[in-house]
Order: structure tokens, then C-alpha cells, then sequence
């Protein structure tokens, strides 16, 4: 079993409970431990939590464990990253893996021949990669417009179960924080299905609420082989606690799923017959034995969907590939487009995406 540590992810953090607990969900995983917080006493009381070590320096935690799970907060990834290159250990980080591309090129060099991949958790619902199945079968002919929105409300009214919004997501450097928060999911979605990158984009960026940070953008984009597409992302959307949805149109159909129903894709034709799948019926993907835990009519969730992701770092680990699992590569095409994204933004006009 490959032996894990973390590095933050406390018992009271928004990660650290769902990374814990879908790394352990299929058996493929051991949580050994961890430092869980700077904070000794809070690192503690995680640890008894968890019902694992608390371990008191990295170099402890590095000598036990086979891949360290980096939770810290985003402004921290990049030197927590440099700690983590003098050990002989792989790394699994939450996303982003850090705040701007030049940090990313400077740890590509450090990580160019060691385990390192970055969890981007949302492709891992079942009917999520059951559309990438049905895209590359053209079921929908050739793909004109993709749609990927991830409108939240927490700015204005916030999540009660945690301290939010923390003080580092309050703050802004090249690329939004919002755009690190939310819009790398965004983006790895639409990567994911279409397996392509854009080549042009057009941004506009607000701030509405009361935090001086962006708190609102769309972006337009399109591809080389004339596809076209757009992401909203927003933290002032009242009414959206987390309104992930994608939309896949093309010449022969369309195709719409929303994480609050994540259980159901469904598919419009051009003869104007529409149908809704789920893990029931005749798939290509979502019907393998990996995705249903439990028989179809017993909603697999959120941290299913992270689970699937760990069996597939499971396997990246032991096998070197895994088409579901990203990396170093992905992260640097990702913070270019958000830079290119800002620099659009600031010219008024659409430019070049890399």
C-alpha cells in the first residue's frame, strides 16, 4: 500500500477531511501521518482525529511516507514545494499547484523526473468521463462551442460551516486568486473533454463585492480548429453554493451536466429526441466496476468522484500514466492561459492564449 503524509489539511480545513477520506475510500492508500496545521496543538488534535502520527518536522514525516499530499494554503505551495524537492518523496498537491507561471517553471525543473501531480478532483464524476467517452466516439459530430461555468455566492454570503474568506484569498497577484480558486477547475474540465488548448482569449473581470480582490470573470476563448468556448467564474452569485455545469454542442448533438445532479448527462439530437443517461444504463465509461461502489439509484457524490481521482494516482504511481491524472505540463499550459486571460483584460482586446 503506497504510504501517504500530509503536509496541512487539518481536521478544520476545506481539504484536508476530503482528501483524507477519499485517499482511504478504496484501499489504495495508507494516511501514515502528517503535519497538519503550523499550529503544534491544532496539528495535534488533527492527528487524533484522523487516528494517525503527528510528526514534528518534514524531515520525520519524509523518512515514513512515499508521497507527501500538500494542503497549505495556495501562497504557500511554492515553498513548501522547494522544502519538499530535498527529499526523496513524490507529491500529490491540491490545486493550483502554485500562484503564477514563473513559480510553475522554476518547480518543473526542480520535479522534471520525479512523481508529482496536481488534483484536479471535478473530472472525476463518472458521467464526467462518460462524456470525454462519448466526444472522442464523436457522438456529437465535431464540437462547436464548449461551456464551463463555476458561479458560487460566498462573497456574499458565506459558507457557515468554516471561517471563510480567509485572509490569503483576499489578496491578488498576476493571476486572481478566484482564477486559482475556481477557474483551473474550469479549465482542466474543458482540457479534459476536448483535449485541446485555446488559442485565443477575451476577459472582462469585476469587483463587486466589499474585498478588494476579482470576485467575477468571463472569459471567451477558441481553438485553432475554429471551436469555441467561454468560462464564468464568481464568488458574487447569490443563489449558487457551487453551480458547476458543463455544456458540449455540437453538429449531431448537445450535452449538458451539473454537479448538483451529477448522476445524470443529458443529450439533445438534431432530430430534436432528447435522452438522459446514468450509471444504469449501456456506457462507456461510467458503467466500470471502479465507478459503482454502489448499484446505480444510490447517488455517488463529490467524494466519490475524489476517490476515483486517488485510484487513478494509485495507478499513475505504480504504472508511470494514467490519462485521468495531471501534472507539471498541464499546470504550466493552465497559469499561462490565466495570465494570458489578465493580460486581455488590461488591452481591452482579444490576443494570443500562449
Amino acid at each position: 500500500m503506497i504510504k501517504l503524509g500530509f503536509l496541512g489539511g487539518g481536521y478544520d480545513s476545506i481539504a484536508g477531511p476530503v482528501h483524507f477520506i477519499a485517499s482511504q475510500m478504496d484501499n489504495c492508500f495508507e494516511v501514515v501521518g502528517g503535519i497538519f496545521s503550523h499550529n503544534s496543538l491544532r496539528s495535534k488534535e488533527s492527528a487524533e482525529i484522523y487516528k494517525v502520527k503527528q510528526f514534528d518536522t518534514l524531515e520525520e514525516m519524509c523518512k515514513e511516507v512515499d508521497i507527501v499530499v500538500l494542503l497549505t494554503p495556495t501562497p504557500m505551495h511554492y515553498q513548501n514545494l522547494l522544502e519538499l524537492s530535498k527529499y526523496n518523496v513524490g507529491v500529490i498537491c491540491d490545486k493550483p499547484l502554485v500562484s503564477n507561471l514563473q513559480e510553475a517553471e522554476e518547480i518543473k525543473k526542480l520535479y522534471e523526473n520525479r512523481f508529482i501531480v496536481v488534483t484536479h478532483n471535478y473530472n472525476g464524476y463518472p458521467m464526467v468521463r462518460e462524456l470525454r467517452a462519448l466526444i472522442e466516439q464523436q457522438k456529437f459530430g465535431v464540437v462547436k462551442n464548449i461551456i464551463v461555468n463555476m458561479p458560487q455566492e460566498s462573497f456574499f454570503r458565506p459558507p457557515k460551516s468554516i471561517k471563510y474568506p480567509q485572509k490569503w484569498r483576499l489578496q491578488d497577484g498576476k493571476i486572481p486568486t478566484i482564477a486559482l480558486d475556481l477557474g483551473v477547475h474550469v479549465y482542466n474540465l474543458a482540457y479534459f473533454l476536448l483535449q485541446i488548448n485555446p488559442n485565443r482569449v477575451f476577459t472582462e473581470v469585476s469587483k463587486f463585492s466589499k474585498y478588494d480582490v476579482v470576485d467575477d470573470m468571463k472569459i471567451w476563448f477558441s481553438y485553432e480548429n475554429s471551436t469555441k468556448g467561454s468560462f464564468w467564474i464568481s464568488k458574487t452569485a447569490l443563489g449558487n453554493a457551487n453551480a458547476l455545469s458543463i455544456e458540449i454542442y455540437g453538429e449531431k448533438a448537445g450535452a449538458k451536466w451539473t454537479q448538483e445532479n451529477p448522476e445524470e448527462l443529458t443529450i439533445a439530437y438534431n432530430n430534436g429526441k432528447k435522452e438522459i443517461i446514468n450509471r444504469s444504463c449501456d456506457l462507456l465509461e461510467a458503467g466500470k466496476r471502479k465507478y459503482n461502489r454502489m448499484t446505480p439509484g444510490h447517488p455517488a457524490g463529490f467524494i466519490e468522484a475524489f476517490a476515483n481521482l486517488y485510484i487513478d494516482i494509485a495507478s499513475f504511481y505504480e504504472n508511470g500514466k494514467n490519462p485521468y491524472v495531471f501534472g507539471l505540463d498541464h499546470t504550466i499550459d493552465n497559469l499561462k492561459f490565466f495570465e494570458s486571460a489578465m493580460q486581455s483584460y488590461k488591452r481591452g482586446e482579444w490576443i494570443e492564449a500562449y
